[in-house]
């Protein structure tokens, strides 16, 4: 089995997700990752302890996508991207133990803090294309990378949020999507109409 295989990763984030849950992602091992999503530990070859990380990262992407019909298409672009990106937070939230864990140290190392914020780029142009607006080429990479630091500054709001309460994430998250409506407008694609069709298909 392939470490592309959708499956697998599937089983690797929930591994991950128990082991750090447990207070033991410090003291976490490919071994012990193995043993937790039961599988013997070639099946993991030539997975790492961060590449467990992008696989719990990949999971929380994906949950942003459920129940796209219970999305307004006649919602403001803005509207529409926060509540998007909300769904991700919402589907971190009952793992806020096991996030928290794995953030531990990131802050300290360059490296992690660049493969960290390329994580919030990724799930940005996810959230762009599921909101019906451009996400490939020079306009789309830069509304990506810009929409990745708004979701980067939420996280960061949500770490210091009490459990079960969003008060502070939904406030750094709208703050950030008005202040980008106001200075880029049109350009960001605040102004552009989406398209339902589109949008309503993960």
């Amino acid at each position: 089995m392939s470490l592309t295989d959708p499956e697998l990763r599937r089983a690797i984030a929930q591994a991950a997700l128990t082991l750090a849950a447990g207070g033991a992602w410090r003291d976490a091992t490919i071994v012990r990752l193995a043993q937790a999503a039961g599988l013997n530990a070639p099946e993991l070859y030539p997975a790492t302890l961060w590449e467990a990380v992008d696989c719990v990262e990949e999971a929380f992407d994906r949950a942003i996508a459920a129940s796209m019909d219970k999305l307004d298409p006649k919602q403001s672009v803005r509207d529409r991207l926060f509540e998007l990106i909300m769904r991700r937070f919402e589907a971190m939230e009952p793992h806020r133990a096991a996030v928290l864990a794995m953030e531990q140290g990131v802050d300290r190392d360059p490296t992690l803090m660049a493969s960290q914020h390329q994580r919030h780029v990724r799930c940005a142009r996810w959230v762009l294309a599921l909101a019906g607006l451009e996400a490939d080429g020079m306009t789309g990479q830069a509304r990506a990378q810009g929409l990745g630091v708004i979701v980067g500054q939420a996280r960061a709001a949500w770490r210091n949020d009490d459990a079960g309460d969003f008060a502070k994430t939904m406030a750094s998250l709208d703050k950030n999507l008005r202040r980008a409506e106001e200075m880029f407008g049109r350009w960001a694609g605040f102004e552009g109409k989406s398209k339902p069709d589109d949008a309503a298909t993960p």
